[in-house]
């Protein structure tokens, strides 16, 4: 007489594939996640660099000085009554403006954001990632 149903080990196996197959679907969710958060930095900064160079083109001065890491949503310039100010980073993976940017009234700027192991350089000529 055989008994109808599956062994432990039967069991067991299907488990451990549930198992392996969950973790590999866990690791792909966690990556999207960080290709989403660099793509939501680069586009805020992106549409950032284009603010700063209207206000470069008409020689206002953009905020902070040079050297000094920009605080979100601090004061970056003011253009015929519209204000710009420094834009939101995501608030995961440790995003950060740093200080090594620069500022020159009327021809240039750079700055710089890191996070989620990503470095996003921006000039008057547009933003890189590295």
């Amino acid at each position: 007489m055989r008994n109808k149903g599956f062994t432990l080990v039967e069991l067991l196996v299907v488990i451990a594939i549930i198992g392996i197959l969950s973790s590999v679907v866990l690791a792909s969710l966690n990556s999207a996640r960080v290709k989403s958060r660099i793509a939501a930095a680069q586009t805020s900064l992106k549409s950032f660099a284009s603010a700063l160079s209207i206000c470069t083109s008409d020689s206002i001065a953009i905020t902070p000085d040079s050297g000094v890491a920009p605080t979100e949503g601090g004061a970056a310039c003011t253009d015929g009554g519209t204000a710009y100010t420094w834009p939101a980073l995501p608030t995961v993976g440790t995003w950060s403006y740093t200080t090594a940017w620069t500022s020159t009234t009327g021809t240039s700027f750079s700055f710089v954001a890191t996070g989620d192991g990503k470095t996003i350089t921006c000039t008057e000529n547009g933003c890189t990632t590295i």
